[in-house]
């Protein structure tokens, strides 16, 4: 009768544990291994890659939009540091990120320049957004200048956004210069743009927006939406369609039974530019 099989009780060196003797068993091991390991993440990074070069091949390619020149420039007046919260600062500072976007994703683009780009709103975009440095200045350019310096000396051809006037922007015109808030205040300060423009002898005018849609809550938009809805009315024949592709749906009044009241909401910014 065979003896049964006693499995061999492994030699430890003297002065070593038996938890180092076997960590050191698991390294000779992985480096016995290494190579054949490496072979075979080669192997599967590579199944990998003809996998997804299958999965593309299905997908229809995007054509790369070649933008054009709407014809008209935009202003982004940041010479509001002083009235906002630092919150409001952080607000600011994503819309101008959104508007940068926008500028680059649509068929026709805009000449943006961001003024009085200093204080707090520099210095969030130094510290948390430094890539804006290698933006394209054809979708946006800053400057610590502020907006009298930078206005075309024919007054006639710039027009400040804001709600506080009667006169409406019916159309955008080429050669124009249209310039929007750039603030997030909650409605705190009032007439500032209206104000700013009168003062420096700007006529003012603001987005048709009542003509066309009703807006529920509060009616005043983010400034990125202002800025989007500069950039896309070229791609669009009316206002009505440049608001309903804008707007977010949450601000479009639905309609109500007879009765009922309207839905109050507040807007997550401030600017007075609609």
């Amino acid at each position: 009768m065979e003896e049964p099989y006693r499995r061999q009780k492994p030699v430890i060196p003297e002065g070593m544990s038996k938890s180092a003797w076997k960590k050191e068993q698991k390294r000779l091991r992985w480096e016995e291994n290494r190579e054949k390991m490496r072979e075979v993440r080669r192997e599967k990074r590579k199944a990998l890659k003809e996998t997804r070069k299958l999965k593309n091949a299905d997908k229809p390619k995007r054509c790369k939009i070649e933008q054009q020149e709407a014809g008209y420039s935009v202003i982004v007046d940041c010479d509001f540091d002083d009235f906002m919260l630092e919150k409001e600062i952080v607000s600011m500072s994503n819309q101008l990120v959104t508007s940068y976007a926008d500028n680059k994703k649509y068929p026709y683009r805009v000449d943006i320049t961001v003024t009085s780009f200093g204080k707090r709103m520099k210095e969030r975009f130094d510290r948390v957004l430094p890539h804006y440095q290698n933006w394209k200045p054809e979708h946006m350019k800053f400057t610590e200048e502020k907006l009298e310096n930078v206005l075309p000396e024919n007054l006639s051809r710039v027009v400040y956004l804001t709600a506080d006037t009667e006169e409406k922007l019916e159309t955008l015109e080429p050669g124009m210069t249209y310039i929007v808030g750039g603030i997030v205040d909650k409605g705190r300060h009032k007439l500032l743009c209206k104000n700013k423009a009168d003062k420096l002898g700007i006529s003012t005018k603001r987005l048709p927006i009542d003509e066309y849609i009703k807006v529920s809550g509060r009616r005043v938009l983010a400034t990125s939406h202002v800025v989007e809805m500069l950039i896309r009315k070229r791609e669009f024949d009316s206002w009505k369609d440049v608001f309903e592709a804008v707007i977010p749906m949450r601000k479009v009044r639905k309609p109500s039974c007879a009765g009922a009241g309207d839905e109050k909401e507040e807007d997550e910014s401030g600017n007075d530019s609609n």
